[in-house]
């Protein structure tokens, strides 16, 4: 199937029922440590985050990519000079959600964000790259990354976030001239939480 017959277009409120599995399937085992927290699971609290407006998983920050009405995939882009006022949306979202909780998930996403870090300034940040499964293989997570990257063209530099026991997605990466510049390890309970890797690229490789 040729990837011609994908368009991307930013996400709307009445996109989360297709949106959040492909955000929560870019990296379920840290979703779950993070946001699994009595009765409200990561799920639940990615589809309230992501119809609200000012926070880092809304979805104003999101593109979807789209094949005959049904979505094939999803990108969230962080910058630097925003990501702060993002970050302290989030928070607030965690106590409003969790309420008595809350401080246990709070925990849990700054011993997250010891491995993903917010983005560095200077850099475009590309996260929640998905594509359902049997939608894979057809070049839409290199279109929606390119379509990124366009959209901003201020950004010199391409940064993003890798798990080490994701060989695919690290593959596309390289072949998109993205380099590893650090490994990262999780804080957290051992072998909860893949470790990462920290990949940059310049926007000429593009």
């Amino acid at each position: 199937m040729s990837n011609e017959l994908i368009t991307i277009r930013p996400a709307k409120p009445e996109d989360a029922a297709a949106a959040v599995p492909l955000i929560y399937s870019s990296g379920p085992a840290a979703w779950d440590y993070v946001f699994n927290e009595g009765n409200i699971s990561a799920h639940d609290f990615l589809i309230q985050s992501f119809q609200g407006t000012k926070n880092t998983f809304s979805y104003k920050n999101h593109y979807l990519a789209e094949k005959k009405g049904e979505v094939v995939g999803s990108i969230v882009i962080f910058r630097s000079e925003n990501f702060f006022f993002q970050n302290a949306a989030t928070a607030g979202n965690i106590f409003r959600i969790y309420k008595l909780r809350a401080p246990k998930v709070a925990v849990r996403g700054l011993s997250m964000e010891g491995m993903i870090q917010p983005p560095k300034s200077g850099r475009l940040y590309l996260g929640h790259i998905a594509v359902p499964e049997k939608e894979r293989r057809q070049g839409i997570a290199e279109k929606l990354m390119k379509f990124a990257v366009s959209a901003y063209p201020a950004y010199d530099k391409i940064s993003l976030d890798v798990s080490q026991e994701n060989p695919n997605a690290q593959g596309l990466y390289k072949k998109l001239g993205f380099e590893i510049v650090e490994a990262r390890n999780f804080a957290g309970p051992k072998g909860l939480v893949p470790n990462h890797y920290y990949m940059e690229a310049n926007r000429s490789s593009f």
